[in-house]
């Protein structure tokens, strides 16, 4: 290409050069030079591109200071794409369109439309947009072979009325721009278990689930955090782990399971105490158990009592659920048990490990544990709760269960 090509938004200004380029793209059409499938006066018309201009997603292509194409970029599905089956599952706010890109017929041949798909494709990176859609006629085959040139798939073809314009058959293409571990994740997935997933974990929208069996990702962390992951080089792994927030809940979880694999105990707790604010989750809280922390307990509990004391739902769970692993045993204090017990929480995800916490402690430290529950020093909940739980767990006798069902309390 010779010449200066530069992309930018496009202001007001640009309104008159527009509505010339779609001019002669209905030219070249009607002359039977392209075959887009596009109809004069009904669309792409001024009113498009005011519409755009007014909504601040047009973009254009200058050649040595001339506008010569332009699109439309923005995060806007139509009705159509509802009744396609993609590939790429992902959340409205990962996805980005472009539409009604046009090049002057004047300068086709110059690459300017592959380029102009690249600057989208790295604007969508910019804005942390990985999935790509975009749409276009069947008889468009020309922009179809540059599509497929540039990695995009075709997923669908559906009939449909597209713009005012009737009968057209709407080819619905798609690309997945993101990291090597997105990447080899989505190679993962199984669309059952995420629904299966997302029934278990509330709050968490069914398009945040990729859907990678536990023991896949497990694998998948160890490694990566060994550098060994195929295809995925030991910068990609450790740039994942800095980069935060995730979007999608898969990427929770491998990041728990690759922090717990770190067998250095500074780099790990640095590594803990960055993605803790990030946990959204009961389940990504309940993964992360760094194996490293039950050689370093002496640090490990002035760490445990700031989580506690965070007034963060799942960082108070993950630090009582570490007191619960690493200081119920042989490292036992009946100090940590007043501790949790002087936790009072309207979360529920606290509550239930308060009560998670008491009923571990009753099978491992019976008679301290159950000082705390005679004197109902839990809120009546946690307390019912822990005696439930109690109740359903093998390590406790039958002598036990049955005085623990007469310490309920009623509500």
């Amino acid at each position: 290409m010779n010449g200066e090509l530069r992309f930018r938004k496009a202001d007001i200004n640009d309104l008159d050069a527009i509505a010339a380029i779609y001019d002669h793209a209905h030219d070249a059409e009607e002359a039977g030079l392209v075959t887009t499938g596009w109809v004069r006066g009904i669309y792409p018309v001024r009113e498009t591109a005011e519409a755009s201009l007014d909504r601040g997603d047009m973009y254009v292509a200058e050649l040595d200071g001339k506008v010569v194409a332009t699109g439309i970029i923005n995060q806007i599905q139509v009705n159509v794409y509802l009744d396609c089956d993609w590939d790429f599952k992902a959340p409205e706010d990962d996805v980005s369109v472009l539409h009604t890109l046009v090049v002057d017929p004047g300068v086709r041949g110059k690459g300017i439309g592959p380029a102009f798909v690249r600057f989208w494709e790295n604007y969508a990176l910019e804005h942390d947009c990985y999935t790509l859609r975009i749409d276009t006629n069947a008889r468009n085959t020309l922009a179809r072979k540059m599509y497929e040139k540039m990695g995009y798939r075709e997923t669908d073809v559906i009939p449909t009325v597209f713009n005012g314009i009737q009968g057209v058959d709407l080819v619905l293409i798609e690309k997945y721009i993101g990291t090597e571990i997105q990447k080899k994740l989505r190679e993962m997935r199984d669309e059952k278990y995420a629904d299966f997933q997302a029934k278990l974990t509330p709050g968490i929208d069914r398009d945040r689930f990729i859907g990678v069996r536990t023991p896949q990702l497990r694998a998948f962390a160890r490694d990566l955090v060994r550098g060994r992951a195929e295809d995925v080089s030991p910068e990609t792994a450790e740039r994942f782990l800095v980069q935060l927030p995730h979007k999608y809940f898969d990427e929770n979880q491998l990041h728990a399971f690759m922090i717990s694999e770190i067998k250095d105990f500074d780099r790990c707790m640095d590594m803990t105490e960055a993605f803790l604010p990030h946990v959204n989750n009961w389940a990504t809280c309940d993964q992360l158990s760094p194996k490293v922390f039950a050689k370093h307990k002496a640090e490990l509990l002035d760490h445990i009592y700031r989580w506690i004391d965070s007034g963060e739902t799942y960082t108070i769970r993950f630090g009582i659920g570490m007191l619960m692993e690493h200081f119920l045993d042989g490292d036992f204090d009946e100090s940590y048990l007043d501790r949790v017990a002087q936790i009072r929480s309207d979360e529920y995800y606290v509550n239930m490990m308060i009560a998670w916490y008491f009923a571990t402690a009753l099978a491992k430290q019976y008679v301290p544990a159950l000082a705390v529950i005679e004197e109902g020093r839990l809120d009546v909940w946690s307390h019912n709760k822990a005696i439930q739980k109690a109740i359903e767990s093998r390590r406790i006798t039958p002598e036990q269960k049955e005085y623990l069902r007469s310490l309920k309390r009623k509500k």
